[in-house]
């Protein structure tokens, strides 16, 4: 199950929405075309045919192309040349560029910087904790080279604990990162800062996608993992933060109902906006469930978690930062120039860049993926995030893709991004080919084992053998509660029986599930399969 592009959005009824975005969706489909017409190669295989004929697909429109990696020999199509959204299956753009504008194993690295002398141990001065984009930050088990996730077959990344009902939190140590800045600061002999501590958040201009801003400064993915514990029927739950931090205080007010049914919400308190209400019902015999709070002020966050890092490290602050604020992040004015900056007084280095985006893509993390069109735009010398995608319509062209034909609004992938399977499998072929192409197939999320294929195809011949970046467009009628998915797809590499290399892209536009969550499941596990069927039939 792939939550991680769903945007559940309020829609008119389904066919209305579909013919008002040509060439997306189609709604009519009594008489099939001929194979001609759709240009069709090869035999649909029975499988695959009999999960398009499903109920939920009447008025959808399957596409899907399979080729040999290496020669581009189709050996099945059906309306290849035809545009459909392209949900998180874009971030194979963003990624591919971003490796081949850095390179797969290049590092960030995030610094500490001094604004005045030291002596006898105390600073005159600030600290200046300045972001580089580095998702992981010492989390996921950064510490030791890796970016885990959450993904298995039952559970999935806490970055969607808010709309999931299995999310759970990735191991490590999310203040690692923090913490090892504050030990080294500590280690330089500073034990006071007469001072405060900043948070320099301006490697790139602010930058908001459909998922909200996207800074250079992440701690635990600018999240507050909120764990929530029935109680006895009738009593309220019991509620616990994590990370530890002065930054939120949390209320439970969630009611303990008979059964097993959950619905929360968190919202910061209108008055005070470091109170945190933790609200709704959840089933006695649910048992626990993780929700999340999104920190809308990174810098604010990341500031008051690593003054409180440096004070385990026992350095103290003199600054408001001190209070454990959340509200306030980069001080604006009080920021030195961004080419003032001296010799950092401590470092943090990132993994590799291909380790993080195997975490992105695994997740199908929105935000990061956008983070890495920041740090493309950066690459290309430009503060404006947007920029970012002109270093991936540079590159597209080298892999011979017209300018219309691909569509791209963000780095994740977002509502209207387009592309066709022909478009699609022509990028993946171009990017194995080049320097980093194993490394981008490396990260890939597998079928029946890792990240969002993690629960699909678990009894599979397929398997194993199956790569590939899922993608989710999905809206909700208010009216209904059915969803519409405008397109679920996978994009990748599989490798046949007889051990050929190939690269596809199938999907799904227009399926129509009375339930949003039980059709997020279904549709899902029904492209997958689909995708399982070509690879047996693959020869």
């Amino acid at each position: 199950m792939e939550l991680s592009s769903v945007s559940f959005r309020r829609l008119v009824p389904a066919c209305a929405a579909a013919a008002a975005v040509v060439l997306v969706v189609s709604c009519s489909s009594d008489v099939e075309p001929s194979a001609e017409a759709v240009g069709r190669v090869g035999e649909l295989p029975a499988a695959a045919a009999q999960i398009m004929d499903k109920p939920a697909y009447r008025g959808a429109r399957w596409i899907y192309q399979v080729a040999d990696q290496d020669t581009g020999e189709v050996l099945f199509s059906s309306r290849p040349d035809e545009l459909a959204f392209t949900g998180s299956t874009a971030k194979l753009f963003t990624v591919g560029t971003l490796f081949d504008s850095r390179g797969t194993d290049a590092k960030l690295t995030t610094p500490v910087y001094t604004t005045g002398p030291v002596a006898d141990g105390t600073l005159d001065g600030d600290l200046v904790l300045v972001g580089s984009g580095d998702l992981t930050f010492g989390g996921r088990e950064a510490s030791a080279g890796k970016a885990v996730d959450a993904f298995s077959a039952t559970t999935i990344d806490h970055v969607y604990a808010d709309i999931a009902p299995n999310g759970a939190v990735p191991a490590g140590d999310p203040l690692a990162g923090v913490n090892r800045l504050a030990a080294q600061v500590a280690a330089s002999g500073i034990r006071q800062v007469n001072g405060d501590v900043l948070v320099d958040d301006r490697l790139w201009q602010p930058y908001t996608a459909q998922e909200g801003p996207v800074p250079p400064i992440f701690v635990n993915d600018n999240l507050l993992d909120i764990t929530v514990d029935p109680g006895a029927v009738g009593a309220t739950a019991g509620v616990t933060a994590s990370p530890a931090t002065a930054a939120y205080r949390t209320v439970s007010e969630v009611t303990t109902k008979p059964g097993t049914d959950v619905s929360l919400a968190v919202t910061a308190d209108e008055h005070d906006p470091r109170l945190l209400h933790v609200s709704g019902e959840i089933g006695a015999d649910a048992g626990k469930r993780l929700t999340i709070y999104r920190v809308p002020d990174a810098a604010a966050w990341a500031r008051t978690l690593f003054t409180e890092a440096l004070a385990r490290a026992g350095v103290a602050v003199s600054g408001s930062a001190a209070s454990g604020s959340a509200t306030s992040g980069s001080a604006g004015p009080a920021l030195p120039a961004p080419d003032s900056y001296g010799k950092a007084v401590a470092t943090y280095v990132s993994p590799p860049l291909s380790v993080l985006a195997g975490m992105v893509l695994r997740t199908s993390y929105n935000t990061g993926a956008n983070a890495f069109l920041c740090l493309n735009a950066v690459q290309a010398g430009a503060t404006d995030c947007t920029d970012g995608l002109k270093s991936t319509r540079t590159l597209a062209g080298k892999a011979g893709i017209d300018d219309d034909a691909l569509i791209l609004v963000d780095g994740q992938g977002g509502d209207p991004a387009s592309a066709s399977p022909a478009t699609m499998t022509r990028w993946i072929r171009f990017a194995d080919g080049q320097p980093w192409g194993p490394a981008l197939r490396e990260d890939l999320p597998i079928l029946g084992e890792t990240g969002t294929l993690a629960a699909n195809g678990l009894q599979s011949p397929a398997k194993g053998k199956v790569r590939a970046k899922t993608g989710t467009s999905a809206h909700v009628d208010p009216a209904t509660g059915r969803a519409l998915f405008n397109v679920q797809s996978m994009a990748g590499h599989m490798t046949s029986k007889d051990d050929r290399r190939l690269v596809f892209d199938v999907l799904v536009s227009g399926a129509v599930f009375d339930d949003p969550v039980s059709g997020v499941t279904q549709v899902g596990d029904d492209v997958a399969d689909v995708a399982a069927a070509f690879q047996q039939a693959a020869q």
